[in-house]
């Protein structure tokens, strides 16, 4: 602290805790003790002084600072969709056990907090990350990506979830398809059906009986330094000729039997009727032109009966026989009809 100034005193200028003086007669007081720490140094010994006492006070704002805002990195481990959790890998030194934090994987705050029976267990909400943690938020290969935290003030925002940039990205894409719904397809590949169908043929039929033909990427974006992209998906049933669209967002390199992250809808059109009713008689004339096929198993010592190459039933009699093909044309020619 600067108490006393000489104004008389001239000689070189020089600066002292941002005050422009001239060469003075200044005392430096110890501000905890009052105390002069020394009034007979010239002004260039004061300004070392003042430089020393300055970079130790930076130095020790420094260690403070990095010791309340301790940072650690952490990479995804994987999304527990049914709690609606992130689940986060902490980088620990090796021989250390492995440790996981969770965010909340929606709409919300997002916040962090430690994980109990992590990562495959129940993965429980233990308590809140301190406010002064940083955390590093890694791809996969521990590289930085983005820093986010839990206090407000430094981070007033988290970075969106996995749902949040992957409606994003389709929001952008979705105006222009305008067929792409979630309503009605059940009934619509339902109906292309030309057999009478149970309960149980009925739901193999919708969501069983398809194939994917192709993959066209319609954009691309990166959520924790990832690739991930919308997909158009040709889809063809594979009991008839019906074929479809469904709008998907995945990573662009997935692994194999690694299935696309997000459903959006579906896109499907009815066909013109001289389509369906060319298809229709195609179907009769089929019927009527395939016979029944009889074997039998020897395993179970019992005769198998296929038609169309669908399996109709065990030990039939030969009415039973007809009645399976007879039924199946009734229901071709009533929908032709």
């Amino acid at each position: 602290t600067v108490t006393e100034i000489n104004p008389e005193w001239s000689g070189y200028d020089k600066t002292i805790a941002g005050c422009h003086l001239a060469n003075a007669r200044v005392v430096i007081v110890d501000t905890e003790y009052g105390q002069p720490i020394d009034n007979e140094h010239d002004l260039e010994e004061i300004y070392r002084i003042l430089e020393r006492k300055r970079q130790a006070i930076l130095k020790m704002n420094d260690m403070e600072e990095k010791r309340d805002n301790k940072e650690i990195r952490v990479r995804l481990h994987h999304i527990d969709r049914g709690n609606c959790t992130e689940v986060w890998e902490v980088q620990t030194e090796k021989g250390k056990p492995k440790r996981y934090l969770g965010r909340d994987d929606g709409y919300g705050p997002k916040e962090w907090y430690t994980l109990c029976d992590a990562p495959y267990g129940y993965c429980e909400r233990d308590c809140h990350v301190r406010e002064d943690l940083t955390l590093i938020v890694c791809d996969k290969d521990w590289n930085e990506v983005l820093r986010d935290g839990t206090d407000r003030e430094r981070f007033p925002e988290s970075f969106p979830s996995l749902d949040e940039a992957c409606n994003e990205a389709w929001s952008k894409v979705v105006k222009v398809l305008p067929h792409v719904t979630h309503k009605g397809f059940g009934q619509w590949i339902t109906k292309q059906s030309f057999l009478p169908l149970s309960q149980t043929e009925e739901l193999n039929w919708r969501d069983s009986y398809y194939e994917e033909e192709a993959s066209e990427i319609l954009s691309r974006f990166t959520w924790i330094g990832e690739e991930y992209a919308i997909f158009k998906v040709t889809q063809r049933h594979t009991k008839c000729d019906a074929q479809w669209y469904e709008y998907y967002a995945g990573k662009t390199n997935r692994q194999e039997h690694e299935w696309y992250t997000r459903f959006f809808g579906y896109e499907y059109h009815d066909r013109h009727i001289s389509d369906v009713l060319r298809t229709l008689g195609r179907r009769c004339d089929d019927i009527i032109r395939t016979a029944v096929e009889t074997r039998t198993d020897h395993y179970y010592g019992r005769t198998v009966s296929c038609f169309m190459d669908e399996f109709i039933g065990y030990d039939l009699s030969h009415e039973q026989v007809r009645d399976a093909k007879e039924c199946r044309l009734r229901k071709a020619r009533e929908d032709y009809d």
